[in-house]
């Protein structure tokens, strides 16, 4: 069992809030096969720290800020109302998945304080992560498992310290793009006001038509027969991934300057000759660091043999890439996978930075996202079970200008992905410190000994470059 945090959180609130104003008429969106890719997986789980040492206490948030902060969630669902809609859990034969609301639906909020350290907690150091699991909320069933919300949220107030917001979000509902542009306009309205005008100026509203999705493959109805066809086996290798039930692991943030990212772009290029990207530099610097700690730990190839290659996975936006093209302002999941592999043994940055920039410059390539894509949901399994290094979140969201509340609570110190501890992800995120223009952040879970392992290399790797 993991150990239970020193300074447990305490529960002041559970309430429910609802679109405001109602949005009319009850509403279904069916999930297409983009959503469908990402059933059964983990939710995606974020923490935003907000410094606020002029929060003398929790009546100071609960009688000042609150009521703004529920008006602003409320106004915000109006617009993207599914958050607060419930997600069908059935995949039996004839079923249809789908996200539902009705009226009267509402996204859970808990309102919490804490007595832990919030200096400590939103550090970029490793810190254990059973110490950030009182922070997050959990998505409720209902119905005797028969459907669950779709996004749930959690407010932690640390007394003259700041505020911690959690989400919790099922991510065959909507990708990064999707949650971005809810954090957008939910910080927005919040900034400026339920009633200002200027808040849809600001954005276009969210698109929900799922007939901007072709489907002329039929993906649907392979990922569904896919999905029907795993559980009946009881496929259980998303497991893989999941390191939650493990002692002493340990969550840390590894930032790439700007000017590190050159420095290694440089290396990169006279090795490989390859000019890749700062997000292919990035990943590839963060696939290698973890290969490294792991040691001749990489996992089992689908045959169950000891693994010789390494695996590692991203996806690619495919609002662009599909023909005819799917609006900006699409809502809902819209991404193609990648799988890149290379040998394992003495795998380096350069050489995996390489790899990644291969696959990506191939992306270029007309149809090339969705080539492979009938295999998407049997593949996510083999490369789970293989221990694969997967990418979650994205520098291009802009989550850390998404994020800016205004006021008392501005743009948040921190933004972390907690759910890679579940997903055998690497958090990415635009750089949220000043002065680290176009700097990439990387947040990862490992045991502790191989978080430490990870940071010598990366230590010794911008040395070498020195």
């Amino acid at each position: 069992m993991a150990p239970q945090p020193l300074h447990p959180v305490t529960v002041l609130e559970q309430c429910h809030v609802s679109p405001s104003p109602a949005p009319g008429q009850p509403r279904a969106l069916p999930l297409t096969f983009f959503d469908l890719v990402f059933w059964g997986f983990p939710p995606v789980q974020r923490l935003l720290f907000y410094d606020n040492a002029d929060l003398l206490s929790v009546s100071d948030f609960t009688l000042g800020e609150l009521p703004r902060f529920k008006k602003s969630l409320a106004a915000a669902l109006h617009h993207f109302y599914p958050l607060a809609g419930k997600l069908t859990c059935e995949m039996a034969e004839g079923a249809v998945p789908e996200v539902v609301f009705l009226h009267g639906d509402s996204v859970p909020l808990t309102v919490a304080v804490s007595g832990d350290d919030f200096e400590d907690l939103a550090g970029d150091h490793a810190r254990d992560t059973t110490r950030l699991h009182p922070l997050l909320p959990a998505l409720r069933k209902h119905g005797g498992s028969r459907s669950q919300n779709v996004l749930a949220v959690q407010v932690t107030v640390f007394p003259r310290a700041g505020i911690c917001i959690g989400t919790t979000l099922h991510h065959a509902v909507a990708d990064g793009s999707s949650y971005a542009h809810f954090l957008r306009t939910w910080a927005a309205i919040h900034r400026l006001g339920p009633e200002c005008r200027k808040v849809l100026e600001m954005d276009v509203p969210p698109l929900f038509d799922r007939g901007v999705v072709r489907d002329d493959a039929g993906l649907r109805e392979a990922f569904l027969r896919d999905h029907r066809a795993l559980a009946s086996a009881g496929d259980t290798r998303l497991d893989g991934w999941d390191l939650s039930l493990r002692r002493g692991v340990v969550l840390a943030t590894f930032r790439f300057t700007d000017k590190q990212l050159r420095a290694l772009g440089g290396h990169v290029e006279s090795e490989t000759s390859a000019r890749c990207s700062p997000y292919a530099l990035a990943c590839g610097a963060a696939w290698a660091g973890i290969v490294h700690a792991r040691g001749g730990s990489i996992g089992r190839d689908v045959d169950g043999a000891a693994a010789s290659r390494a695996h590692f996975g991203f996806v690619t936006g495919c609002k662009p890439r599909a023909s005819p093209p799917i609006p900006a302002n699409y809502f809902g999941n819209c991404l193609g996978l990648c799988r890149v592999e290379a040998g394992e043994r003495g795998l380096t940055a350069a050489a995996a930075s390489a790899a990644i920039w291969r696959v990506i410059e191939e992306l270029a390539e007309e149809g090339r996202a969705l080539r492979d894509a009938r295999g998407w949901v049997r593949s996510v399994r083999e490369y789970a079970s293989a221990r694969a290094v997967t990418v979650a979140g994205s520098p291009k969201l802009r989550l850390y200008a998404a994020a800016d509340f205004g006021g008392a609570w501005g743009r948040p110190r921190k933004v972390e992905i907690a759910s890679v501890e579940r997903t055998g992800a690497v958090a990415l995120a635009e750089s949220g410190r000043d002065g680290d223009g176009g700097g990439i952040e990387v947040g990862l879970a490992l045991p502790r000994a191989e978080m430490e392992a990870f940071r010598t290399f990366y230590l010794d790797l911008f040395a070498s470059l020195c």
